[in-house]
């Protein structure tokens, strides 16, 4: 049983390691299809399911197996004890993990959804904004500082002054100076 344990652990181990070393390809894992936005609660009764069938449950589950069943095999507990116990261990593991990389990415955006939303707000300038160049400012939006390209196409703006975002033409917010200003 020692071989099935060391194999399980060496593949769980390689597997961890691709995804530590190379990414996981975006954060996707094997999705339920529903819309981005909808929300599951608690009752996402196909989240089980799904994570089972996850590629993320299967590398955490088998290297948790290979890891306690070669620890509890070379400590010398019988095989009685040893072969559930790294089952079940296996299983929590993957289910846990699976599980938390889910709920992790259901994340939903608690931002503005388009550059709309920044319309007639106040910037401060990062960057000074002359007429023919890019210039920086930033934005406070909720408890978040935002910093975005800007052009004016008036007199230059220095760093410090206030300014009001009047429209975005290619993602580059378009100022005037604050009409507020000192």
């Amino acid at each position: 049983m020692l071989t099935v344990y060391l194999a399980a652990l060496a593949f769980g181990l390689v597997l961890i390691g691709a995804s530590v070393f190379q990414g996981d390809g975006g954060g996707q894992d094997s999705g339920d299809g529903d819309a981005p936005g909808e929300g599951h609660g608690d009752a996402d009764h196909g989240a089980f399911l799904t994570n089972l069938l996850s590629l993320r449950f299967w590398t955490y589950a088998l290297g948790a197996f290979g890891m306690s069943g070669t620890a509890l095999s070379l400590l010398g507990v019988g095989s009685a004890v040893h072969v559930p116990v790294s089952l079940v261990l296996g299983f929590l593991v993957g289910a846990g993990v699976a599980a938390l990389f889910r709920q992790l990415g259901s994340g939903t955006a608690t931002g503005p959804a388009s550059t709309e939303a920044f319309l007639g707000s106040e910037a401060e300038v990062v960057l000074p904004l002359l007429p023919d160049g890019l210039g920086k400012i930033r934005l406070h939006i909720g408890e978040q500082d935002l910093e975005l390209p800007a052009r004016t196409g008036g007199p230059p703006i220095e760093i410090r002054e206030r300014v009001v975002v009047v429209r975005f033409r290619d993602g580059v917010a378009e100022v005037e100076p604050a009409p507020w200003k000192d």
